[in-house]
């Protein structure tokens, strides 16, 4: 059964994007067909993480404004075999896209692909609303720091409002320090403070740094990042797969028993 998953954050920098991107490659490896939708308007980026930025012609206000039909705007990803790829507009806002269409567009694509994921802009404002409300589920990104951990439980308690009540947490970005329990963010901090099931831990990855810098997302299916998407993959299909937490090194180990931080 098709299922629709909303990845989101509570602000801007958390990763979401990239999470998409890589959860669909991984998918798609293991025999998925994935569309995914871009829904940051003015700010989007999963056409660069995909390298079609230099084809697009249509993207989903396209659509929706009858210019051209889904078919026309959706782009096979050739980089990853069975994810194909709904642009959001490079120009205008969330104004452009209503709750009522964006179920029309999910309910639509749920009949011919195996998930549809669907890239929420970042903060809590109508495109974060729109994102959400044709979704099935979510996945809410964060990195285990005090900020972002405060924003994204502002994005929990929203969700819950709107009656999302399949709402699990992917740990981006760790780092072994994020492991020390005296740490005033860290994974336990965010573990005990969203109070939410950890499907997935993506640890810090030079790798992908350093794609960025170069203007890509490298090799989404590569590197330490990419066997955490795929972990977080098989989960969405229902695999028990264990979490792989980073361990934190004998310095910070030491620091946390004397209780002071680095």
């Amino acid at each position: 059964m098709s299922e629709a998953i909303v990845i989101t954050s509570g602000k801007g920098g958390a990763g979401k994007s990239l999470v998409t991107a890589g959860v669909a490659a991984q998918l798609a490896r293991r025999k998925q067909r994935v569309a995914v939708i871009d829904m940051d308007v003015g700010l989007r980026s999963l056409d660069i993480l995909f390298r079609l930025e230099n084809s697009v012609v249509y993207d989903i206000a396209d659509v929706l404004d009858g210019i051209c039909p889904m078919k026309q705007a959706i782009m096979r990803v050739k980089a990853y075999e069975g994810v194909f790829l709904i642009n959001a507009p490079q120009f205008g806002d969330s104004s452009a896209i209503s709750v009522d269409q964006m179920d029309g567009v999910v309910d639509g694509l749920k009949k011919e692909y195996d998930f549809v994921l669907i890239d929420c802009p970042a903060g809590v404002g109508r495109g974060f609303h729109n994102a959400i409300a044709a979704a099935d589920r979510a996945l809410l990104v964060t990195i285990p720091e005090p900020i972002c951990i405060r924003d994204a439980e502002r994005a929990i308690g929203l969700m819950e409002l709107k009656g999302m009540d399949r709402i699990d947490l992917v740990l981006n970005r760790v780092r072994p320090c994020h492991m020390q329990k005296s740490a005033a963010g860290g994974v336990h901090r965010a573990e005990e403070a969203l109070n939410q099931n950890v499907i997935g831990v993506v640890p810090e990855d030079p790798s992908v740094a350093a794609a960025n810098a170069r203007g890509t997302a490298g090799d989404l299916c590569a590197h330490a990042s990419g066997a955490a998407f795929d972990r977080i993959a098989r989960r969405l299909m229902g695999e028990s797969v264990p979490l792989h937490y980073p361990k934190a090194g004998l310095g910070a180990r030491m620091r946390s028993l004397f209780g002071r931080e680095g």
